[in-house]
């Protein structure tokens, strides 16, 4: 299957735990985290749709300031998620700085704070100077805080000595194509390749497309070509969690949404030879880290996060995971 999510540690397992998640064909991203970012092109600071933040400590919420001096002029929204509290950490940032000069900027922040039962959301603008808000609250049912045409993102509240979120990001659904169909009806591959694939996702399937074939164009419903060219497979799925306890009940949260992710990254803060240290402090060892990705039957695994102490000895950390690549 040809992943449709491009995921990659900004700042290697070594530093502050950023993953930045690319949507294959699409100008759009991701990002888990929001520590240091100067691993970041501007170019792939502007694709960002949604920044997830776990918790505010700073390495992991201080590269907001960078991401915001990047996107300033840019009229596609951005989403910022977070637990209990971001809101008022969010509009505190913008509100350190001096906006007399942004009447005419487009740039608008949506803030989403993510609670037990409820989401609350809060739209600020740079026109505005950031000062004013608008806010509302919805019911939060299920795990899904997040959606798009391509993706889903769930989260769950786990226990960090303060409340800290975990993240999955999946595909609704992979389309797969039938290229040997496509060759023996006579198509010709093309943008409507693409345009038939958002249609499936978006439900659009009464949709007409113009499909070019050997004969010229003709128009066709999206159902009527998902039937002959489509197989819909389940999607990839990117698993996130950091600065977590190795708690039953953390686990049984990472459970509820993450069983089975193609792509988990995971904090492997200390040795297990720290493992009180680790309790103290509501981080991970290697070995739970290692522990936790069986639970999950993850399929593939990347350490992240590791504390300053073991940064020459990355294949001790990978040996306790007991990680086989």
């Amino acid at each position: 299957m040809r992943p449709s999510f491009i995921p990659r540690l900004v700042n290697t397992e070594l530093y502050d735990p950023v993953v930045y998640v690319r949507v294959l064909n699409e100008k759009k991203a991701v990002m888990f985290d929001c520590g240091r970012v100067e691993g970041l092109a501007n170019r792939e600071v502007l694709d960002l749709d949604a920044i997830f933040i776990s918790h505010t400590h700073m390495d992991h919420f201080m590269g907001i300031d960078q991401v915001l001096r990047i996107i300033l002029h840019r009229r596609k929204p951005l989403n910022i998620y977070g637990p209990e509290g971001i809101t008022d950490k969010v509009l505190a940032k913008l509100r350190a700085y001096t906006w007399n000069l942004t009447k005419d900027y487009p740039l608008e922040i949506y803030i989403h704070e993510i609670l037990d039962s409820t989401i609350r959301s809060t739209r600020t603008r740079a026109a505005e100077g950031f000062d004013t808000a608008l806010r509302h609250e919805e019911d939060r049912s299920g795990h899904t805080i997040a959606r798009d045409s391509r993706y889903l993102v769930d989260a769950v509240i786990l226990d960090h000595n303060i409340p800290c979120l975990g993240f999955v990001i999946k595909e609704i659904v992979h389309v797969n194509i039938k290229g040997n169909v496509i060759t023996r009806r006579g198509y010709i591959p093309g943008a409507w390749i693409g345009r038939l694939k958002e249609c499936i996702l978006s439900g659009e399937t009464q949709t007409l497309i113009d499909v070019m074939t050997d004969s010229g164009i003709i128009m066709t419903p999206a159902a009527e070509l998902a039937h002959e060219l489509i197989i819909a497979t389940p999607g990839q799925k990117v698993a996130f969690f950091t600065d977590i306890a190795c708690t039953k009940e953390n686990i049984r949260h990472m459970e509820s949404i993450a069983l089975d992710a193609d792509m988990l990254f995971i904090e492997t803060y200390y040795l297990d030879e720290m493992r009180e240290q680790a309790i103290i402090k509501g981080h991970l060892t290697a070995r739970q880290a290692g522990m936790i990705a069986g639970r999950l039957r993850a399929k593939r695994v990347f350490p992240m996060h590791v504390s300053p102490r073991y940064h020459s000895m990355l294949n001790e950390i990978r040996a306790e995971m007991d990680i086989k690549e």
